[in-house]
């Protein structure tokens, strides 16, 4: 019921106050601690803790509202990138960074929940490969693009792989954040400043999707998976 008062709606309540409280001695920045306590049933929900606690009426009301206000998070997002970018202000590198972390989250959580870990690894490595290719070739000139747009498509590649092979496909794939942790982090010492937040952010939105895409491969495959491709890719 949604008037139900249960755990969860206790441990918000105290967190609130909580906050409240630290905001009355402290300042207003812990008033950002009041979004951890409205935050707190769906994401216990989400990760499928506290099952008995889970209210079939409220779990589609959140559902729905956490989808408008992803949504209205995104185009927030968009303007504020948009009018940042027109008055020359660099703070848009982190509203882009913002953006790009979300919809990155929502992808591959969507993907996950597919239920078939290796079809999730495999698609995994499509969008990757395909989306490292197209910001290489926007990046690269002529006739550099050839070179640049290569590892996107090797990486697109392992996805094909994993079709008939997919615990070797997750091996390679395994290997691979090393190798561009190595090369981004030897780019980023190179510069004047050494490696900086944008330096964390590209490993995070290319290496974490590997691991997982690894992981995803490894675990759902099987010796039959091995010696057949899937029928269903």
């Amino acid at each position: 019921m949604l008037a139900k008062r249960d755990g969860i709606f206790w441990a918000a309540t105290a967190i609130s106050g909580v906050a409240l409280v630290l905001t009355a001695a402290w300042g207003q920045q812990f008033l950002l601690l009041l979004a951890a306590s409205y935050l707190l049933r769906p994401t216990v929900h989400s990760l499928g803790f506290a099952p008995k606690l889970i209210d079939e009426r409220q779990l589609q009301i959140q559902y729905r509202a956490s989808n408008v206000a992803f949504v209205a998070l995104v185009l927030g997002n968009v303007v504020l990138y948009g009018h940042l970018m027109h008055v020359d202000d660099h703070t848009w590198e982190m509203v882009g960074a913002l953006l790009a972390i979300s919809l990155a989250v929502r992808a591959l959580t969507g993907l996950l929940l597919v239920g078939d870990p290796v079809v999730a690894g495999r698609r995994i490595l499509y969008s990757v490969g395909v989306l490292a290719a197209v910001f290489a070739a926007l990046d690269a000139g002529f006739p550099e693009v050839f070179l640049a747009v290569l590892p996107g498509l090797a990486i697109a590649g392992l996805g094909m792989v994993s079709h008939r092979h997919p615990r070797l496909a997750a091996v390679i794939t395994g290997a691979l954040p090393l190798i561009f942790c190595a090369l981004i982090l030897s780019m980023a010492f190179r510069r004047p400043g050494g490696p900086n937040w944008g330096t964390a952010v590209t490993l995070g939105l290319i290496v974490t999707p590997l691991i997982i895409a690894a992981i995803c491969l490894w675990r759902g495959a099987s010796p039959t998976e091995e010696r057949e491709p899937l029928a269903n890719p």
